[in-house]
């Protein structure tokens, strides 16, 4: 097998957004895109691995043995979010809320399912940038980044158990998914936000009354909450494999845009392209008006919304095909 041998980025970054980027039918489109876009042999390896995730018989509950393998897959790439709902301070499986900062980030790697923690700081590498010329911050580690390399390389090495590789291939299913929500890429730096927005976190956006939203806080939502559902909210793997799809018939389609898109785009780009893409989209788009400074409350219009169904489109189909070339990569020989 040929290790990615990914390098990674010197750019200079900024703190995270607490939320996990792509709500679970963003997750779960990007890996039925890669499932299709993938060999026969990664496949095959890819769902010995997911075998071992201790939701598997979860995920695969009547599920017919034809489509066990492919469910699962698309399944596991929710797994990393999954652990929020078991945060608890006592108990063989609770998991640990480590928070964005913590001293021993390192310890514990590779050791399977027995790691606890919750790790919030491995969802994202926010680019910052400033819009009054606010000092911006660099960034901890390790990140978003420094995990999709450390994964991906986990994958063929010959001094890891199965067990250790499984649990890396859940987060690598996740993580490819995540840098490619514009928000998980980016902080915004202001006079309103010295410590950054936290990609979007910290700004309010309404839906769909201004007024009742200001008058009684209902309607309300996070700007980076509105681009991790911008694919829709449901939460079926079926359909989302459907979603995979038809999105994907598009994308091969060279007439159409979100086709065109798809051929211009290096999909065996490196990791830190794919940050920067997203850090461009989301100064772009995301902060786009009606998204003003300061906190909000912002309101954004029903244009504002399509277009960021649209980007939320295309980096979903595209995060799923350069998932699936790291895969073809390392579980394919």
């Amino acid at each position: 097998m040929n290790r990615i041998g990914f390098a990674l980025s010197g750019i200079g970054l900024a703190i995270s957004s607490p939320a996990a980027a792509w709500n679970g039918r963003g997750h779960m489109v990007v890996a039925a895109v890669a499932w299709d876009e993938m060999t026969p042999a990664a496949r095959a390896r890819a769902s010995e691995l997911v075998r071992l995730n201790p939701r598997y018989a979860a995920w695969t509950s009547g599920v017919p043995d034809s489509l066990r393998d492919e469910i699962a897959f698309i399944k596991a790439a929710t797994w990393p979010d999954e652990l929020r709902k078991m945060v608890c301070s006592t108990g063989p499986e609770c998991i640990h809320d480590d928070r964005y900062t913590p001293a021993d980030a390192d310890a514990d790697q590779n050791i399977g399912y027995a790691d606890h923690r919750l790790r919030r700081y491995w969802h994202f590498k926010d680019l910052a940038f400033s819009t009054d010329s606010t000092p911006t911050k660099e960034p901890f580690s390790p990140n978003a980044e420094t995990q999709i390399v450390a994964f991906s390389d986990s994958l063929v090495r010959p001094d890891l158990n199965d067990e250790a590789k499984s649990f890396n291939l859940s987060w690598l299913l996740h993580l490819v998914g995540d840098v490619h929500q514009p928000l998980h890429a980016t902080a915004r730096f202001s006079h309103a936000f010295p410590e950054g927005d936290s990609g979007g976190n910290d700004e309010i956006v309404c839906n769909p009354q201004p007024a009742t939203c200001v008058m009684t806080g209902r309607y309300v939502e996070k700007l980076h909450t509105l681009w991790d559902g911008a694919i829709g909210t449901n939460s079926s793997a079926t359909a989302a494999r459907s979603k995979a799809k038809s999105l994907l018939a598009t994308a091969h389609d060279p007439n159409s845009f979100l086709g065109v898109i798809v051929a211009r785009t290096d999909l065996d780009a490196l990791p830190p392209a794919w940050l920067n893409e997203s850090f461009q989209l989301a100064q772009k788009y995301a902060y786009a008006s009606p998204i003003g400074d300061g906190k909000g409350p912002h309101f954004p219009t029903q244009e504002y919304r399509t277009n960021a169904g649209s980007i939320a489109s295309q980096q979903v189909v595209i995060a799923g095909m350069r998932l699936a070339r790291v895969l073809n990569r390392q579980l394919g020989n």
